[in-house]
């Protein structure tokens, strides 16, 4: 294409136009333009790749404003005593992310009783969970000033122990893009220890007082019957023979 092609695009359309040269020469041999064309042929895939909403791409990344999102690290995050955990993404106010789209995935090993350590093969096989993400009204801050806080509730068990793996995945609000915190494929991991509740102090009053009546007046009727018992029902008087056949039998052989 020409350039007047170019421009004529972006004005009417508002749209970008690439164009790569596949020659050298004027009427070039179509052998050496298809030479030419394996050659460059990476810039097709490029061209492919960014013409979903190029604006949108081109924008973001000249204002280096996906970039200053962020998702927190684990020692950002609080854990409460009960329900589900918190984790929070921080967006600039100039990125136009899709609260629908981006979400936050997790995991967690279940451990077996035969198992007692968990290294890469026991996490590869665990499957990934997700959370979907709502703004709540606390702000947060980036690198180039205020942001958007998204949020996740991970539905985490309270008698659950040991880690947790999680990343996100923020839209942009056409979903020409997605982008990932952490970058490259990582993950961050999070420590969990055991949060359920111990019971209550009445119940823990109700349940002494139960133990105490039946262990303590246990041994007291004990005691009693013990103590109280010096043989006087064994005894047999003569006045209670009298009047009373007695018969007698005899052992004898005979």
């Amino acid at each position: 294409t020409s350039g007047d092609f170019c421009d004529w695009h972006y004005g009417v359309h508002g749209s970008y136009c690439y164009t790569s040269e596949i020659g050298t020469a004027f009427h070039q041999h179509p052998d050496d333009i298809d030479h030419i064309a394996v050659r460059n042929l990476g810039l097709g895939f490029y061209i492919a790749e960014i013409a979903d909403n190029p604006r949108e791409r081109a924008d973001l990344e000249i204002a280096n404003i996906s970039q200053q999102n962020y998702l927190k690290q684990p020692s950002m995050v609080t854990i409460p005593d009960e329900g589900d955990i918190p984790i929070e993404i921080c967006v600039s106010n100039q990125f136009p992310y899709s609260a629908t789209d981006s979400k936050v995935q997790w995991r967690q090993v279940k451990p077996s009783r035969m198992q007692s350590d968990f290294g890469p093969r026991e996490w590869s096989t665990t499957p990934w969970e997700t959370a979907s993400v709502k703004m709540v009204d606390d702000g947060c801050t980036t690198s180039a000033g205020n942001g958007t806080l998204l949020q996740a509730m991970l539905p985490v068990s309270e008698t659950a122990t040991g880690k947790i793996h999680y990343k996100a995945t923020v839209s942009t609000l056409g979903g020409a893009d997605l982008y990932q915190y952490p970058a490259d494929g990582d993950y961050y991991v999070l420590d969990v220890t055991y949060r359920a509740a111990f019971g209550s102090v009445f119940g823990a009053f109700f349940t002494f007082s139960l133990v105490a009546t039946f262990v303590w007046g246990g041994l007291a009727v004990a005691l009693r019957i013990m103590l109280g018992d010096d043989g006087e029902d064994d005894k047999v008087y003569e006045g209670d023979l009298r009047g009373t056949q007695v018969e007698v039998g005899s052992l004898s052989e005979d």
